[in-house]
């Protein structure tokens, strides 16, 4: 993204802030150093490398999730009463098949999705995510004592029951969505995030198309659409 097709990037950088771009060799790790006669040319080159990579990293598949495992045991207990009840008691004509559902190890609830380009971004997402801890879930907790987390209702992500992608139980807990809210909010102001939503679905995917087969995808089910066959919810 900062080279370019053979190099046009970023020789057009050099050219026009009067810089030199040293670029780590592929399969390397290391920082981009910029050289140049003047502070202002070389602050000029640095701006616009980091709104390349900006611009890079909304168009980028998201690489990480930020998530709340459902591990009790009464919701482990239910899940499986729910997903044999779905197997065994629809009319023929309505049955799924078993890989469509999520694995009970593995219900979690999405907080956000983050696409985290190397091992800078990674390591600044988990010191936000330490910040998070301090500065937002630690007073919440103390202020309201230990979170609930209800799984109440079933919902579906598109518009048509008939042709379903993702079927998710709906989550109750105005104190969980501060919390979540205000973790996107931080991680939107420190430029890990891209805004897309005003606030944080909470929800907890029980059947999913991309499940099909493997059941091997994780988090953000909203942003993975392409490529699946639905079913009739």
């Amino acid at each position: 993204m900062l080279i370019g097709a053979k190099g046009a990037t970023r020789k057009r950088l050099e050219t026009e802030t009067k810089t030199q771009i040293l670029v780590p060799k592929q399969g390397t790790d290391g920082d981009v150093i910029v050289k140049g006669p003047s502070r202002k040319g070389v602050t000029s080159c640095r701006q616009r490398i980091e709104l390349i990579v900006l611009g890079a990293r909304t168009k980028q598949q998201f690489t990480h999730f930020l998530s709340i495992p459902l591990n009790s045991e009464q919701i482990r207990v239910n899940y499986a009463k729910f997903r044999e009840r779905v197997l065994t008691e629809l009319p023929g004509v309505f049955q799924l098949d078993e890989s469509l559902f999520q694995r009970v190890e593995k219900l979690h609830l999405t907080l956000c999705t983050l696409s985290l380009m190397d091992n800078e971004d990674r390591a600044r997402a988990a010191q936000l995510l330490r910040d998070c801890q301090e500065t937002i879930v630690g007073p919440i907790l103390e202020e309201f004592g230990p979170i609930e987390i209800r799984l109440v209702g079933l919902e579906y992500m598109n518009d048509d029951p008939h042709a379903v992608d993702v079927l998710y139980a709906k989550v109750e807990s105005d104190v969980l969505q501060q919390v979540a809210d205000r973790t996107m909010e931080y991680f939107v102001a420190n430029g890990l995030m891209q805004r897309k939503y005003d606030r944080v679905k909470l929800h907890a995917t029980l059947i999913n198309s991309l499940f099909r087969g493997n059941g091997e995808i994780v988090g953000g089910d909203e942003e993975r659409r392409g490529g699946r066959a639905t079913f009739d919810a």
